[in-house]
């Protein structure tokens, strides 16, 4: 899967392989970290990352993830290429028309915020996705009335799977 990071207003292209469980290559840039990760406590993992080991502390809100490693603190904003493409193409504006949201990566829908006929604000949180060991915020993309649900929680998707309609 494909992301853009954004640390200190600099982005950076970041390619994500699953190799094996809690094993994945990482291409930042075009430079290839292989990253092995196990989650210790609650928000702590510990990272080999090509060999040498961290302990990191993540916190996550609305695509920004706090890390603190070795006593240094990271903010970095984290989306898709696709939410950065559409962000782009409409200028920051809110999307217009029926909105089919559907999902990036295969994963485990965790929990589902919304019902057909909810009214819904660009920004408001629809359902959280498992993917790749990560919980995932899906977003609605603009103000509107939910018009279809076609997942619940508990269920395994495949990636490009219709979770939700906004209109």
């Amino acid at each position: 899967m494909s992301y853009i990071a954004k640390l200190d207003n600099v982005e950076y292209k970041v390619d994500v392989k699953e190799i094996d469980t809690d094993k994945f290559e990482v291409v930042i840039d075009e430079k290839s970290y292989i990253v092995d990760t196990q989650l210790t406590e609650s928000s702590v993992y510990s990272l080999i990352i090509n060999g040498e080991s961290f302990e990191t502390d993540v916190d996550s809100r609305n695509g920004v993830y706090e890390i603190i490693t070795e006593g240094d603190l990271f903010k970095i904003e984290v989306m898709d290429e696709l939410k950065k493409k559409m962000l782009e193409r409409r200028g920051g504006g809110a999307a217009e028309g029926k909105q089919v949201i559907k999902s990036e990566m295969p994963g485990a829908i965790i929990d589902v915020k919304v019902a057909v006929g909810d009214e819904v604000k660009e920004g408001d949180v629809l359902l959280i996705l498992e993917a790749m060991k990560m919980q995932n915020e899906i977003k609605s993309p603009k103000d509107g009335e939910v018009k279809e649900v076609f997942v619940k929680a508990g269920e395994n998707i495949e990636a490009d799977a219709k979770m939700v309609v906004v209109e």
